[in-house]
């Protein structure tokens, strides 16, 4: 039996029909029936994800989203392709990795374009479907931005770009696994486009990341504490692309991927009192998640075209260690996935 993961929250309620149009993630339903909302081709590639007739139901659309991503990543880890080479299969795993990744960071494209659901492959502000982040993830960028500038809306299927067959064959995918990893998006108005990140404290108190005033304003990012008092702005720093906020023992930690000029610092962390540049990676790499592991905190960083990423553990001295790697394990096996020491 495959022990599939599992974020949802499960109800005593009566399952509903099997009818899922424009079904909202709070509503109880079944597990196949939110998987589908997702994505129709649960029904074709796993219909055993209908037989559990319990109704759960979703914090968020973007946690429902993260669920059908960790599923689908699990049965193709437990099912690849038959005939692929080893560096295909290396591949092939490398990318699983950065898809749950990605699915645990939870920052998906906006559909503000068609009402309804649709695949957005990059939204406006830069973000990347799954299929799309893969694609940059291993180092063909400039084959995502041609798929959003020419069939931004199209789902796998429709997209007769030969390189897009080339690219999967390559990296250990068929063109239908890729269509069970698209999701699509409900349709969304962005509400506030200069908001980046926020943290809300267990006080109520929140803090802000905003991108710049104005056009004519330093073009910096900054960082605003949000009480009864009104807004205050505790600091500046670069504009770090795809920016990731965390509390952690009283202090908070920004991270991004910074600006090609300037500062290759990926993290700043607010003490309270001053904004302070750490620089946990060799090189200039970007912060795929911020996270607490073993109770510690936890960062994962991408350098642009490696599919593997690296991670960081801060120590009680404040500096920050090198996670091993996590070994390549044949298909089947289980690695752990707490691996701090």
């Amino acid at each position: 039996m495959i022990m599939l993961r599992s974020t949802f929250l499960a109800f005593a309620l009566p399952a509903i029909g099997i009818s899922t149009a424009q079904l909202p993630p709070g509503c109880p339903a079944t597990a196949g029936q939110h998987l589908f909302e997702v994505n129709d081709q649960w029904a074709a590639r796993e219909p055993s994800a209908f037989a559990d007739a319990r109704p759960v139901r979703f914090p968020s659309e973007a946690a429902r989203i993260a669920e059908h991503l960790h599923r689908v990543r699990q049965h193709l880890a437990l099912d690849p392709p038959e005939g692929l080479s080893l560096p295909a299969r290396s591949q092939r795993w490398a990318l699983l990795e950065a898809l749950d990744t990605y699915a645990d960071r939870g920052i998906f494209p906006l559909n503000d374009i068609v009402a309804g659901r649709s695949p957005v492959f990059i939204d406006k502000l830069g973000n990347a479907c799954a299929v799309g982040h893969l694609m940059i993830t291993s180092g063909h960028a400039e084959l995502a931005e041609r798929i959003s500038e020419e069939l931004n809306l199209a789902y796998v299927h429709d997209i007769a770009i030969p390189e897009v067959a080339e690219w999967a064959t390559t990296n250990g995918f068929t063109i239908d696994e890729l269509a069970w990893i698209q999701p699509t998006y409900d349709h969304m108005k962005i509400r506030d486009p200069s908001l980046v990140a926020t943290f809300q404290l267990a006080n109520g108190d929140r803090f802000e990341v905003r991108g710049p005033a104005s056009s004519g304003a330093a073009q910096k990012l900054r960082l605003l504490r949000k009480d009864l008092a009104g807004d205050k702005v505790l600091a500046t720093l670069p504009l770090l692309s795809g920016v990731k906020i965390m509390e952690y023992n009283g202090h908070l930690f920004i991270g991004g991927m910074p600006p090609d000029n300037g500062p290759s610092a990926e993290l700043y962390e607010w003490t309270g009192k001053s904004l302070q540049a750490q620089d946990p990676f060799t090189g200039r790499l970007g912060i795929g998640s911020i996270s607490v592991k073993n109770g510690r905190l936890t960062i994962v960083g991408y350098a642009l075209g490696e599919a593997r990423p690296q991670e960081r553990y801060l120590t009680e001295a404040g500096e920050w260690k090198e996670v091993p790697p996590t070994p390549t394990p044949e298909p089947g096996v289980v690695i752990p996935e707490e691996r701090l020491p």
